[in-house]
């Protein structure tokens, strides 16, 4: 297939599983010459690249049926990309050429394999051609004494010529030797890419690679670019040159996008399942600066790398002002941009200017809240999040996010498991009930008891206010009860503890919300007031006198008057129509017993049918047959009223 023809490399899912080696080192230490040496591959593909004979981009090749070798940029202008290329590998190859010996790109490239966690490393010297065993000794030791304590328990030796061959074979039977070797990788489960390389084919469209880090992804599939959000569909897999219908975990992929979006794909993008992950601009984040990093100091301005991608921020510290070099620190970063991760992802932060590798570490929470630097307990939430174990930093994760509660889909981004695994953690903490889950499936909420205990003892003090306040009045309703409140909780943790409250602490009467064992307390001006109104409205009947008429008659004004409906609604003594005219309960009630029961003898009446029946003007009749549709006890049906849902409630 064509795809091919642009030298895109890629490998096999086989047994033994898929290695990603990258190469790493200073600028012109021979790693490309290295890589053509070991694969008979030629990796500089740009013009660029090959007239100035240095590597601009990543570049890919293979060796065997199961390992793809990404040979990186080692000069200072392309760290960034070296960053994105060595992301995802399980072996590091540090490139030295013997003659010129450590250099500055070889510390640095050195730090970001061990800030990003690469497991095995080989150190590689190359260019040995006629120099002395002395000096190449003396080059080794060298190495050996700048290996992080973490990589030389696994750190290698080689001795190279590219041009020559000597050595090539030995090391090419290590790297498959080791490839033979590895474990698995991990899987979440979960379908997430960081993209390194986007391109289009004629004929095909928009292609990406990547190396797969969790899931699964099949020909056919949506899938979303995150962050910017636009869905797409693989129209197309491949890996290691060979179409593929299905590609896993730890894979190198090519995918042939298709849909909205594809054209502004570039390298630092996600091609993740839907659903799965949120953008963020925030994370919490445990940070190592280097010994011999400049000190980095709170508000900072940084170059972040994660994933294969580079963004902008600045850290904030917690405890300090200042990270002093080989200093564990909390902190967050806040972005300019967003991006994607998840917990436990790897970074390297880099100062802003003048660029210099400052530290890195992993991700505690990719979806966190702001924190003030003075909240006492900021320092222990840090702590539990990075000594817990994932179940345990998910209880503690809701928890923190406090009233806010922590949606579904941001507790996917923090815990980068499917649905099904993400519920089975959540069901110990909702059995013991110290978490309540608000809703179901995919657009549910995770909230602390302790905040809905929060909830239900406002919802009682506004309640109780209300009354003291209010005595005259029945209650108020859930919606205007919870528009008051929602300013602290969200709605669904509201009418949870509502609900919850209703089992006893609250009554629902007549749609308003009271407290258990209120009743309405009117004093004497507005006990004589409302029953001279309700003789009023009983003696007008079905035919009921109007608002400026009562007005007049009880001498009151207009405020005074709704004031007084208002009550007497509550009480169940007056009925406000939908044009607000007010009705004596008495009176409607009498209206229904005569539509109900002609509506109950057949097939239904019409308006003027039911006119006749009542005796009154057509505007009063249909005022309240619009009133008895909206509380359900008719259903309209062309022109005729039948029997509603409600037909046989007691009213």
């Amino acid at each position: 297939m064509g795809w091919q023809s642009r030298t895109l490399i890629l490998t096999m899912t086989s047994s033994p599983r898929h290695v990603v080696v990258a190469t790493a080192g200073h600028i012109d230490h021979g790693k490309t010459a290295l890589v053509r040496a070991l694969t008979g591959m030629e990796t500089d593909r740009l013009k660029e690249e090959i007239r100035r004979g240095v590597t601009i981009e990543l570049g890919f090749a293979f060796l065997g049926e199961n390992i793809t070798i990404i040979d990186v940029p080692g000069h200072e202008r392309f760290i960034k990309t070296m960053a994105a290329g060595v992301s995802t590998v399980d072996l590091a190859l540090l490139v030295v050429a013997a003659d010129d010996g450590v250099m500055p790109q070889t510390r640095e490239h050195l730090a970001i394999l061990h800030l990003l966690g690469i497991p095995h490393i080989f150190v590689i010297l190359t260019k040995i051609e006629g120099l002395e065993e002395d000096w190449l000794e003396l080059v080794e030791a060298e190495l050996r004494e700048i290996l992080p304590p973490a990589l030389k328990t696994n750190a290698r030796f080689f001795r190279c010529d590219s041009l020559s061959g000597e050595g090539i074979e030995a090391l090419k039977e290590a790297i498959l030797d080791f490839s033979s070797t590895v474990q698995p990788r991990p899987d979440s489960g979960v379908f997430r890419l960081p993209v390194d390389r986007v391109f289009s084919m004629r004929g095909y469209g928009t292609i990406i690679t990547g190396t797969i880090l969790g899931g699964k992804v099949k020909s056919g599939d949506r899938l979303l670019i995150t962050p910017q959000g636009s869905e797409v569909r693989a129209r197309g897999l491949q890996s290691h040159g060979q179409d593929r219908r299905s590609l896993g975990v730890g894979e190198r992929a090519a995918l042939n996008l298709i849909g909205a979006g594809v054209s502004q794909i570039q390298r630092g993008d996600w091609i993740c399942e839907e659903g799965a992950f949120s953008p963020t601009e925030v994370l919490d984040v445990a940070l190592l600066t280097l010994r011999d990093s400049p000190e980095l100091k709170n508000r900072d301005r940084v170059r972040l790398h994660i994933g294969t991608n580079e963004s902008l921020g600045r850290v904030v510290l917690f405890g300090r002002e200042v990270a002093a070099p080989g200093e564990k620190v909390f902190a967050q970063i806040v972005l300019e941009t967003p991006i994607m991760a998840t917990r436990g992802d790897r970074f390297v932060v880099r100062r802003y200017s003048p660029v210099a590798t400052l530290g890195g570490g992993q991700v505690l929470d990719p979806v966190p809240q702001r924190k003030r630097r003075s909240d006492p307990d900021v320092l222990d939430s840090f702590e539990i999040l990075d000594k817990s174990s994932d179940q345990d930093a998910l209880e503690q994760k809701i928890k923190i996010s406090g009233k806010k509660g922590l949606p579904i889909n941001e507790a996917r981004t923090f815990t980068n498991v499917p649905l099904t695994i993400l519920q089975d953690q959540v069901r110990p903490f909702l059995s013991r009930g110290s978490i309540i889950q608000l809703g179901s499936g995919e657009n549910s909420m995770l909230v602390s008891e302790e905040v809905v205990r929060e909830a239900r003892r406002e919802i009682l003090r506004k309640m109780d206010d209300f009354h003291r306040q209010s005595p005259q009045l029945l209650g108020k309703t859930q919606a205007h009860l919870v528009s008051e409140l929602s300013v602290h909780f969200p709605d669904r943790v509201l009418e949870y503890a509502i609900d919850d409250l209703l089992r006893g602490d609250l009554v629902l009467e007549k749609g308003y919300l009271r407290r258990e064992g209120h009743s309405i307390k009117l004093d004497s001006q507005l006990e004589e007031l409302s029953n001279r109104l309700e003789v009023l409205l009983e003696a007008g009947g079905i035919v009921p006198p109007g608002m400026e008429s009562i007005r007049k008659q009880l001498a009151i004004s207009e405020k005074d008057l709704n004031r007084v409906l208002g009550i007497m609604s509550q009480q169940g003594r007056v009925v406000r129509m939908a044009d607000g005219s007010p009705w004596a309960m008495s009176a409607v009630r009498s209206a229904w017993a005569i539509v109900r029961g002609k509506i109950s003898e057949g097939e239904g009446k019409t308006p003027s049918e039911l006119r006749a029946a009542l005796g009154s003007p057509r505007r009063y009749t249909i005022a309240l047959l619009e009133y008895f549709d909206g509380i359900g006890l008719t259903s309209r049906e062309e022109d005729r009223r039948l029997p509603g849902p409600n037909f046989n409630t007691k009213f």
